[in-house]
Order: C-alpha cells, then structure tokens, then sequence
C-alpha cells in the first residue's frame, strides 16, 4: 500500500467525499448508497482502499460501483441480499453495512484494480428529457434546419440518440417518437412551461468525443455500465438496457480523445451554413486544464465564421442542483442563459428561462 493512501489528510478529504456524496448525490434517491457513503466515511480501513484510486472527484460512485460490479459477476456472498439490481427485491439497509465491509476486505485488491482501470462513465439517457427544450431553443433560433451534433463525454453514445426516444413531461404533454422502446419521463416543477416541441428538432449528424468510450457491444464494457446504476435504481437500470439495445442497432462516431483537442478539426468540417450544437453533461471535469474557460475560447474562435450553441448541464458552484444552460456564440458576440434547474438523473425540470436568446 502506498504512503499516500495513509496520509490522515487524504483520508479526511476522502471521508469529506463520501459524506458529500451521501447528503448531496445519494440522499433522497439511493437509500443504500447513502446508507454505504456515510459509513465509509467513519472507516479509515476501507477508505484507504478507496484512496488508492486515481480518480477522486467521484470517488465514491467509483468505488461503490466496484464493488457492484464484483457481486453482478458472481461473486457470492450475504452481501448480495441487500442489492434490488441482484434479487429485485430490498431489505432494511440499517443492517447492510457488516456484510459491505466484510466483502471488501476479502476482496481489496480486485476493487484496487478495478478502481485503476475504470472511471466513470455514466450515461444516463434520463438526462435527454433534460436536454430536448435546450435543443428546441436552438432549433427555433436556426430556422428548424437540422442541427450538427457534437457531445462532449458521449461514453457508449446512449444520449447522441436522444431523437430516437419518447418524451413525457406530464399528462398531455409529450413528444419524440411515439414507437420507441425508450419511454423518459421527466416531471415539471414551478410555474413556467419549458419548451417542449411538438417534433424534435431534426439531426443532420451526430458525432461523440469521449476520453474512453464505451463499446455497446462489449459484453464487459456494458457489464461496468450496470454497475455504475445505483443498485435500488431499477427504472435506471431498465433504461439503460433499452437504450445499449437501441445503440447496438443505430452505431454512431464516438471519437477517443480528449475533446479540447479534437473539436476545432470537428467544427472546421461542418460546413459554415450548418447549424452546430455542442453539448455536455457533467463531463468538464474529465478534460484537463480549465475546461470551461478552454472549450468557451475555442468555440468562440469558431464563432467568428457561424453561429454556435453549446447546451450544458453541469453543477454550478454552491449549488443544491444541477442547471441547465445555453450558450450561443455568434459572429461578435456570446449570449449565456441558464435555462433551468435539473434532477442529476433529468428526473424533473424546472424552467427558469423566457424562450428567447
């Protein structure tokens, strides 16, 4: 074990996580997650476990979806009880905590391991229910021409679909594809109606850069997206099933790279009159550097031969929620909004914008 995994700062930073995480990420959605979070963060033997992975922004989701990946490959033990995604049922997650531990520690090293070799790669295709008023925002602004699509941290490529879904916000107020397999629903909170289309805005092309994507017909790589489903999560979980199975038929360009790299070569083959949209969710983190400041002078550059958009959903500092935000870069000058507030998930939305730019 390295020194660094020892040193009572990095522990107490890493306690500080899992605690973060248990009254911020998990709270309200993950009973069992929340649970595990506060417990890890009391436990120097364990955190030292989880300390010995590279990434520590989501530590956490990193570390509990190993040990997740660990039970849904057969590993057996009591343990497994305790998780919906293995026995579709639940029981009182007071008492999980013994077995958790008891499992890590006879598993240290294959959770070491996985740690190393996986990041976190969520794609939550919820989120498109999320994203689609953005993309109408857009889709009005550029006289409804199909829009040149380019996503920021695409993994699997599960939301460069998000056309081939059905959209339901509440009672009468749907939209997407009526026969898609894929059913979102996202519900609405506050007082304003978002803009939600009759009919998507169409796609001209869609292309996916990710640091590390995904391969949907990868049987191990499809196996660590499960994982990384929070266990009490099912609707989640059959999502995802649906969208991998959707993917699998409509393969689409997903780029490896880091994106600060690749989208000046990108823009610079879209044609100039092709309306462009950038977009990301919770992904600045897995560029390097400063990325926002990055990715915003780069697209400001390309903004002096067209009009660009970038649509985000991201965490803003200090804040309960996640937001939703575009932004359109015009020949001379840049406009920002933020558009509304967001489950993580794109379980709700709640628009905060008038629908102009």
């Amino acid at each position: 074990m390295s020194e660094s995994t020892n040193s009572p700062l990095l522990l107490d930073k890493m306690a500080e996580r899992f605690r973060y995480f248990a009254g911020k990420i998990y709270a309200d959605r993950s009973p069992l997650y929340t649970n595990l979070a506060l417990r890890v963060a009391e436990d120097t033997e364990l955190l030292r476990i989880a300390a010995s992975a590279q990434e520590k922004a989501a530590l956490p989701n990193l570390f509990l979806a190993a040990v997740h990946l660990l039970l849904l490959n057969g590993e057996h033990h009591q343990l497994a009880a305790f998780y919906p995604s293995l026995n579709n049922s639940s029981r009182q997650y007071d008492y999980v905590y013994p077995y958790f531990r008891s499992f890590v520690l006879e598993h240290p090293e294959e959770i070491r391991e996985i740690m190393m070799t996986h990041s976190v790669q969520t794609n939550e295709v919820g989120r498109c229910a999320v994203l689609v008023p953005a993309f109408e925002l857009v889709a009005a602004q550029t006289k409804r021409q199909p829009l040149t699509m380019i996503e920021i941290g695409s993994s699997a490529g599960l939301t460069l679909l998000w056309d081939r879904y059905h959209y339901r916000y509440r009672e009468g107020l749907e939209c997407g594809d009526p026969n898609s397999p894929l059913k979102i629903e996202c519900s609405l909170r506050g007082e304003t109606r978002p803009p939600i289309p009759r009919e998507l805005p169409k796609v001209a092309s869609r292309t996916g850069i990710d640091l590390s994507p995904i391969d949907a017909n990868n049987a191990e790589n499809v196996q660590w997206l499960r994982a990384l489903v929070w266990p009490d999560n099912q609707k989640r979980a059959k999502q995802l099933e649906v969208a991998i199975r959707l993917v699998k038929q409509a393969p689409q360009r997903i780029i490896t790279g880091n994106a600060l790299d690749l989208i000046p070569n990108l823009i610079d083959k879209v044609p100039d009159i092709a309306p462009l949209c950038v977009y990301h969710s919770f992904t600045l983190t897995l560029v390097s550097g400063e990325p926002r400041e990055k990715l915003h002078a780069l697209l400001t550059k390309a903004s002096k031969k067209r009009d660009l958009f970038l649509v985000w959903i991201e965490w803003v500092k200090d804040s309960e929620t996640p937001f939703l935000g575009l932004v359109k870069f015009g020949k001379s000058t840049k406009t920002e909004k933020i558009l509304a507030r967001c489950h993580s998930h794109g379980d709700w939305l709640e628009w905060l914008a008038d629908q102009s730019l």
